[in-house]
């Protein structure tokens, strides 16, 4: 069975997130997915339409060069025009179904034109952007705040009350995303947990690509974004420092903004370790593995809130894939995984409970590499996309099947 889906997502090509690269252009296209995609572009091009990645099609958004603020608005109007004006043209089209992810108006407009045309439309949702609005609002004062808080209402209001109430189904990150969200009023039965996994050659690579394990070494792999409170990590790496002097933390990856990498070197520095915790910012993808890889101790700190509690983190799953004991918190999936596959230590929110951990597994490497030892399989018979794309792949056939 062929199924051919219009798939408008917020990134910018070529998308650099695993669920889009890895789940839906490629173990999905091997099971029969056609996707064409609507995705923005950061180079120079007026509407062209073009074979891309996978051999499929991205059609790419005016762009204006100039960084003027008219510019700016232009920009952002032409690309919900767009938007708007190609989901038209998908609805009329060959497409079995119209999915977005992550957006609101054109969502509200691929909705009314599904059930227009009687195709089936789909969301996805793979992060609560309106809530993680209205925690920034909090964080603001005066006109931000005020403005924040209304663009974060608003979203809620058309996501969780028009969008995923009235879609033919929703793609959620996790089980916890999907209790939160059927809270909303939404049925439960209209939603599936897409947890994130890994490429099947992320083990292969493992398996081929063995790294020597540094000792002491402490390994971050993941977003600096303020909303991840790591000042904990460096806060708790100060602790272990001064009772396993020989250990040294790596940081993989960046932030959001400039100031939030920054303000964590700013941290260490403060507290004398700058000669002992290295930031790289990002690098390409293999060569985090293999910074990860080396690692004695690999880091998953997830602050307890709301938001993040629906998340469904990568760099935990990738941890285990490369067979390296964890460090993580309590978490809705984060203990899940731990529990089922014994492959690391899971304590609570806090820089002396993590800082525990950590001495515990550098002053006991054994027990750790045993732990470590279980992590490849768990992720071999669970994590991995192949599997995660089936049942994708059956969701969608059955709402097909419903709808003929």
């Amino acid at each position: 069975m062929k199924i051919v889906i219009y798939y408008s997502i917020p990134d910018h090509f070529p998308s650099y997130r695993v669920d889009v690269s890895e789940l839906v252009g490629v173990s999905l296209q091997e099971k029969g997915l056609d996707t064409e995609w609507f995705m923005a572009n950061n180079g120079p091009g007026l509407w062209p339409s073009r074979k891309v990645f996978f051999q499929q099609k991205c059609i790419i958004p005016l762009r204006f060069p100039c960084d003027s603020k008219l510019s700016k608005v232009i920009t952002r109007l032409s690309y919900w025009f767009t938007d708007s004006l190609l989901m038209l043209r998908a609805a009329c089209g060959r497409f079995d179904i119209l999915q977005t992810r992550d957006k609101y108006i054109v969502s509200v407009i691929a909705l009314l034109l599904a059930r227009l045309t009687g195709k089936r439309f789909v969301y996805w949702c793979s992060y609560p952007f309106p809530e993680h609005t209205l925690e920034i609002a909090k964080e603001h004062s005066g006109l931000t705040k005020f403005f924040l808080a209304l663009s974060g209402k608003l979203a809620h209001f058309i996501l969780y009350r028009i969008v995923i109430r009235l879609a033919n189904h929703s793609f959620v990150q996790s089980e916890q995303m999907k209790r939160d969200i059927a809270a909303y009023g939404v049925p439960i039965d209209r939603m599936t947990p897409v947890p994130m996994g890994v490429p099947s050659r992320l083990l292969s690579w493992a398996s081929t690509n063995p790294s020597a394990v540094v000792t002491g070494r402490i390994v971050y792999l993941g977003t600096l974004a303020s909303v991840r409170r790591l000042h904990m990590l460096i806060d708790a790496f100060a602790l272990v420092h001064q009772r396993y002097p020989a250990a040294t933390l790596l940081m993989i990856g960046e932030g959001d903004k400039p100031q939030n990498r920054s303000s964590l070197e700013q941290l260490a520095a403060n507290l004398g370790l700058a000669d002992v915790v290295q930031f790289t910012g990002f690098v390409p993808i293999e060569k985090a593995w293999a910074y990860a890889a080396s690692a004695a101790v690999c880091m998953s700190p997830f602050y307890p809130t709301p938001v993040l509690n629906s998340a469904s983190p990568t760099k935990l799953v990738e941890y285990l894939a490369l067979g390296r004991p964890v460090v993580c918190n309590n978490h809705p999936e984060q203990s899940e995984i731990i529990k089922e596959s014994g492959a690391g230590l899971c304590v609570n929110w806090g820089a002396q409970a993590f800082a525990d951990a950590m001495v515990w597994m550098l002053e006991h490497p054994d027990e750790a590499e045993t732990m470590a030892a279980k992590g490849p399989a768990w992720v071999a018979a669970n994590r991995t996309y192949p599997i995660i794309a089936e049942n994708v792949w059956r969701k969608y056939q059955e709402l097909l099947q419903v709808a003929k």
